[in-house]
């Protein structure tokens, strides 16, 4: 079995956060908080209505996945690492967010191994030698498990640092880090 890679979804394959910001503002005719730099991933942690972030984040579910634009460079470098490794996508969004993720998938041609939906994205995949994620949590758990880890670059998480984990701006400076390695996988 290939190595598994994991790599995260929202605001890493898929860009996320004008969607989630624009639902906010549609729900509230009030513009995003620009000290609430939590994305998708991290609102639950923020100091906003419980009950709003749950209307964000079931309107996400529901209806915005189909609309969210390809970051720069995902497709392109997800086929060159699966060459040499399983692409173990796992992402925090709602399991039944299932068929809506899948059809973005297939349509943006991502190629992937495995899709986990999970909360401890630490506890789904076998053999995960090296992961991509921008939630701080994410990357901390799998630093503990020993996992190469790369932070993708968002403004919330600059405050983040961790030791181990590279931090990169995009696809291009993760693939160009990695290719870098002395042993990336063949």
């Amino acid at each position: 079995m290939r190595p598994g890679f994991a790599v995260d979804i929202d605001n890493v394959v898929a860009q996320a956060e004008l969607e989630v910001q624009r639902i906010f503002h549609e729900l509230t005719g009030k513009s995003w908080p620009a000290e609430t730099y939590a994305s998708a991933g991290g609102l639950d942690t923020s100091n906003l209505d419980p009950d709003l972030i749950e209307r964000i984040f079931d309107y996400f579910h529901e209806r915005s996945i189909p609309t969210l634009p390809l970051v720069p460079g995902a497709r392109r470098v997800l086929r060159q690492l699966r060459k040499g490794y399983r692409i173990v996508l796992i992402t925090a969004r709602r399991p039944t967010a299932r068929p809506q993720t899948l059809a973005w998938l297939e349509e943006h041609g991502i190629p992937f191994d495995e899709l986990h939906h999970a909360k401890d994205k630490t506890d789904v995949a076998e053999g995960i030698v090296v992961a991509v994620d921008d939630h701080p949590e994410h990357v901390s758990d799998y630093l503990e498990q020993g996992v190469r880890v790369f932070l993708m670059d968002q403004p919330w998480n600059r405050a983040f640092a961790a030791p181990g984990a590279t931090r990169v701006s995009g696809w291009d400076e993760l693939w160009q880090t990695l290719s870098l390695s002395p042993n990336p996988a063949s």
